[in-house]
C-alpha cells in the first residue's frame, strides 16, 4: 500500500487537516501534500515526523541475501 494513502486515511480518521499535520510535525505543507499525492521522496526523518503525529511507525527489515 502507498504510504501517502495510508497517511491521508489516518489523518482523515483523526480529523486533522494537511495544515495541522504540517504544523504539528514541523514539516512543510508542500511536503505533506506531495507525500499524500504520491510524489516526492521524503527522508526517513521527515517521514518519521509525520508518522509520529498520526500515530504510525516505520518498521524496516533487512532482506537477507544468499551469499
Amino acid at each position: 500500500m502507498d504510504i501517502g494513502k495510508v497517511i491521508k486515511q489516518r489523518r482523515a480518521l483523526l480529523g486533522i487537516s494537511q495544515q495541522d499535520l504540517s504544523d504539528y510535525s514541523g514539516v512543510g505543507i508542500s511536503t505533506v501534500k506531495d507525500l499524500e499525492r504520491g510524489v516526492g521522496n521524503p527522508s526517513i526523518d521527515t517521514l518519521r515526523k509525520i508518522l509520529d503525529v498520526v500515530g504510525l511507525e516505520i518498521i524496516l527489515k533487512v532482506k537477507q541475501t544468499i551469499g
